[in-house]
């Protein structure tokens, strides 16, 4: 079994290769040099045999390829108010039971759609991940209202186990925190980490002793779903874990309501409980994943008419400045029905609304 640094450095080689190595077009490998100046191309080796780079209409291939479409500026560097929430450099306190730690600003794949491309960038980079622990833990300790700890990046499990250890000893000598969350995507990039490194295992099982710990797993494709992920989900749930899913509907990748029907059932089927599905946000460079709201509530319609209640729970939400607001369905007079899930401190509540739109409408400001 290869170990999962190796193999996360055989992706860093990769992707400094990209243009000379895979099997894609002429015009494709000068699009793939102009990308490395800006968000290279990232992707770890198990994760490039599951894309059949010659084919264009291939979903994991448009997941991580760069295209010119990246480069129109139009869009937000911003996309949910992610600045006003910092209290600390990488700790954001948007909502009162939630504190969020930016781990890193790596990871083991590049998503072409990140809402956080702004850490990964060399255009538009800023130094956000948490530079002081200590000011994070002391922070959290301060604020009892907060009773979990949300660990994103980048991804997470990218940092080492000592880090990630002094983390979860940390935090658990706070009373208040009961629940300890990873945002993630290593379970289909890097599988490795999970399948080959005792220690994270040993770390994750002592702290499920201690907190709830929940993986919040993002996939995008049920062919993400590979044997080696399916064995670091069984691994992450053997250590005690909580798993659910989170996926990003997207235009060319999983905009069809069949392919989102089995991503959902082959999650659920592996531990991974439907959490959300979030409609694409207006970041910048990635502003051609776009996707009509009407359109967006008509693919879920039709996923969920084939998915049983316990797969279908999963919430449909934009996720802006203000928060999350699920988008409840559409009406026939042009309107969708919106409802708040989480609002950013300091807001008042507001209720249930009925908001119009056409058919070009991807995003709803309220």
């Amino acid at each position: 079994m290869t170990d999962w640094r190796v193999e996360l450095n055989q992706g860093l080689a990769l992707a400094r290769r990209a243009h000379e190595e895979l099997p894609v077009s002429i015009g494709d490998r000068d699009v793939l040099k102009r990308a490395a100046d800006q968000f290279p191309m990232m992707v770890t080796p198990s994760y490039s045999e599951l894309i059949d780079w010659a084919d264009p209409d291939d979903p994991l291939r448009k997941l991580l390829l760069p295209t010119t479409d990246e480069q129109e500026s139009g869009g937000q560097v911003d996309t949910s108010g992610e600045f006003e929430s910092t209290v600390a450099q990488g700790v954001q306190h948007k909502y009162a039971q939630t504190a969020v730690f930016l781990m890193n600003q790596a990871c083991a794949g590049h998503c072409r759609y990140c809402f956080r491309r702004r850490l990964l960038v060399k255009d538009d980079y800023t130094n956000e991940s948490v530079d002081d622990l200590d000011d994070a833990f002391a922070y959290v300790r301060n604020h009892p209202e907060i009773d979990n700890v949300l660990l994103s990046g980048g991804d997470p499990f990218i940092v080492s186990n000592r880090r990630f250890g002094r983390v979860i000893d940390a935090l658990a000598s706070i009373d208040h925190v009961r629940q300890l969350r990873v945002s993630t995507k290593l379970p289909a990039f890097l599988p490795s980490r999970f399948t080959s490194d005792e220690t994270l295992m040993g770390l994750l099982a002592d702290a499920s002793d201690r907190f709830q710990v929940v993986v919040q797993c993002h996939y995008d494709h049920p062919r993400e779903l590979s044997e080696a992920s399916l064995d670091a989900l069984r691994a992450l749930s053997d250590a005690g874990c909580v798993l659910t899913s989170q996926v990003a509907l997207m235009p060319g990748i999983n905009d069809d309501p069949g392919v989102l029907s089995e991503l959902f059932h082959r999650m659920h089927y592996a531990g991974a409980l439907p959490q959300y599905l979030f409609h694409p946000r207006p970041v910048k460079h990635a502003m051609h994943f776009k996707l009509p709201v009407l359109k967006g509530l008509g693919i879920v319609e039709a996923a969920r008419s084939q998915m049983s209640g316990p797969v279908k729970r999963f919430r449909y939400v934009q996720t802006g400045s203000d928060g999350k607001l699920e988008l409840v369905g559409a009406l026939d007079n042009g309107q969708v029905v919106v409802r708040w899930q989480q609002l950013r401190m300091g807001l008042d509540a507001r209720p249930t609304a009925v908001v119009a739109v056409n058919d070009d409408t991807a995003w709803i400001d309220l």
